[in-house]
């Protein structure tokens, strides 16, 4: 077979834009606002102790702290979704972070540092049937006390009962 050999050609935009004198080439676009040209943030997510939550991450303006929370429990591995505020700058976040960026005048040309803090630490879990019992009260106990030297115990009953054991 012959190899045929066919001259290098550059690609046709290339080639219209060298053969486009100074006056033909397309005015610059104007510049937009600062969140029109950023539509995303980097953050990263730490403790209020300065641990990291999982990697930089890239997260639109427009994201609110719920969205946050939903994204941290991931990062975290929760297995009971656990509330959080967030925090920049010692400011807690309220509403859309580019919002509150533009309040509070953040410079978001670095990562921006977002600390979460939980909001309730333990949950109470409503007691969906008896565990033990003590024979003594017709009612529920409402209330136990232990003496000053520990060796006895006071309970109070829906019964009206005072039990000392």
């Amino acid at each position: 077979m012959l190899a045929v050999k066919r001259p290098v050609v550059a690609p046709p935009l290339q080639a219209d834009r060298a053969a486009m004198g100074a006056e033909d080439r397309p005015a610059k676009q104007p510049r937009l606002g600062p969140v029109a040209e950023a539509a995303n943030v980097i953050i990263q997510l730490e403790s209020a102790e300065g641990r990291q939550a999982g990697p930089a991450l890239d997260v639109p303006h427009s994201v609110t702290p719920l969205q946050l929370e939903v994204l941290l429990n991931g990062l975290l591995q929760n297995d009971e979704k656990t509330p959080y505020s967030f925090y920049i700058e010692g400011q807690e976040l309220a509403g859309e972070l580019g919002e509150h960026l533009r309040k509070q005048q953040v410079s978001v040309e670095q990562s921006l540092r977002v600390v979460y803090m939980p909001q309730a630490v333990f949950r109470v879990r409503p007691v969906a049937r008896c565990t033990a019992s003590m024979p003594g009260h017709a009612e529920s106990v409402l209330a136990v006390q232990f003496s000053p030297d520990g060796k006895r115990l006071a309970s109070g009953s829906g019964d009206t009962t005072l039990r000392l054991w």
